[in-house]
């Protein structure tokens, strides 16, 4: 009979992969050059030199491993993100988000595997991705809102759009800015196609016309 396991209970400051770096290393290892399906559990567990029995103990299987991984990635990468956007200055909505997104490619870049991961995640199945969103429901409007409230001000996004909309807006795009890449994308052009879904939302599809 399967266990009932609470996930929930293993994220934060609880985190049982905190106590485990070389456990979190071979995850990190293994999870950033392949999908969560095809990831060798024994592979991990050889490397990190640790048992079967230890790994279901703390973890419950390989997806509450895997979502433990997830939780330290998450939590620095966020940390990088709200760190960084608190020393802008944000008389430049979409100037920002172009910046931010290039410093966060670069701060990922620091470890490659971290910028692996985020692709592995992107190329989950729709149902897994919805698996980890119950888990890191993001609010996007927690983390842009003083931004997005600041372009509303000043003019810069039309003030029949609500704060809400326009993260609602961002989040739809960003989340989903992986359907317009192709497989062999690299960083670099990961980057360009956020910008252009920036300028996307800057300027809309209209062509400009010149003035007579």
């Amino acid at each position: 009979m399967k266990t009932y396991i609470d996930y929930k209970m293993l994220l934060g400051e609880g985190n049982p992969l905190l106590r485990y770096p070389r456990l979190f290393e071979a995850a990190l290892d293994e999870f950033s050059k392949k999908k969560f399906e095809d990831a060798s559990l024994n592979d991990i567990l050889k490397e990190a030199e640790m048992s079967k029995g230890s790994l279901y103990h703390h973890f419950g299987d390989k997806f509450g491993l895997y979502l433990c991984m997830i939780d330290i990635f998450v939590t620095r990468k966020l940390a990088f993100f709200h760190e960084y956007l608190a020393k802008q200055d944000l008389g430049d909505f979409f100037g920002v988000v172009k910046q931010l997104v290039r410093a966060t490619m670069e701060y990922m870049i620091v470890d490659e595997r971290m910028h692996h991961l985020s692709n592995r995640v992107m190329e989950l199945s729709e149902d897994m991705r919805n698996r980890l969103l119950e888990y890191y429901p993001y609010d996007f409007r927690q983390g842009f809102g003083p931004l997005i409230g600041a372009a509303i001000h000043s003019g810069q996004i039309d003030a029949r759009f609500s704060e809400e909309f326009v993260a609602k807006v961002l989040e739809i795009l960003l989340m989903n800015s992986h359907k317009l890449l192709a497989p062999e994308t690299g960083m670099e052009g990961f980057v360009v196609t956020v910008e252009r879904i920036i300028d996307f939302m800057q300027h809309g599809m209209s062509a400009k016309k010149e003035a007579d």
